[in-house]
């Protein structure tokens, strides 16, 4: 209980960020406001053991047609709870790192767009070296003296289908051209759908809590320079 009150006053009560009490509850209602909409978009699941009595599962199918939304959302069921601890820990990551911006470049300006466009490019990079070090181990069991497996990922594809599709027709078209020059072995790839697996993964749960704690700050800013411009006016 020390350490939780600890933490709580390092994290906010002794940051610029949230000496306005009043921002801090707003920020902190907007924080379960959020959990809550991630919980839906989750499925609804009443029971975070095995995922079942999930009230909203499939309700969001259709998020998958439309364009660029389509890459992240809807994301699958939450099936343990490591996928309901996975925003909260985003969450306040994303506090951790603009703190520590602000403390140690003595600046406000951590909230701003260019954080979260960098915040977002380094988790889907890091997700992206993180799949390729777990999928990477399966092509390397699978490859032997005849057959050299590598990884194709798939970025391009809107389906799974489409990755596979893809990278079959390269694997045909590899497998024509090592019969044809009579090589004693074949260079072929296994497809991985990157935004199929990341929807599946707890990761991208982490992702958007690390948004939706970046979210707030941001407007709050953007509301200190206007006021900031009108009293200067």
């Amino acid at each position: 209980m020390k350490n939780s009150v600890i933490f709580y006053r390092v994290l906010f009560l002794q940051d610029s960020l949230f000496k306005d009490r009043q921002f801090l509850l707003v920020f902190l209602a907007w924080f379960v406001f959020s959990f809550l909409v991630l919980w839906f978009l989750g499925g609804a699941c009443l029971n975070p053991v095995n995922g079942s009595a999930c009230l909203a599962k499939n309700s969001l199918s259709g998020l998958s047609n439309v364009p660029i939304i389509g890459l992240f959302l809807p994301f699958d069921t939450w099936s343990s709870l490591m996928y309901f601890f996975a925003p909260i820990a985003g969450f306040i990551l994303a506090i951790i790192v603009i703190k520590w911006w602000n403390d140690h470049f003595e600046t406000t300006e951590a909230a701003s767009i260019w954080l979260l466009v960098l915040l977002i490019v380094a988790l889907l990079v890091g997700y992206y070296i993180n799949l390729s070090i777990y999928t990477g181990e399966t092509a390397r069991l699978n490859s032997n003296s005849s057959t050299k497996y590598s990884l194709y990922f798939c970025f391009g594809e809107t389906t799974s289908d489409a990755c596979y599709g893809t990278v079959q027709k390269i694997n045909n078209q590899l497998l024509s051209s090592a019969q044809s020059a009579n090589a004693t072995s074949v260079q072929q790839f296994i497809p991985v759908y990157y935004w199929g697996e990341l929807r599946k993964s707890m990761f991208l749960g982490f992702i958007l809590g690390a948004i939706a704690a970046w979210l707030p700050l941001f407007v709050r800013q953007l509301y200190i320079k206007y006021k900031e411009s009108e009293e200067k006016a």
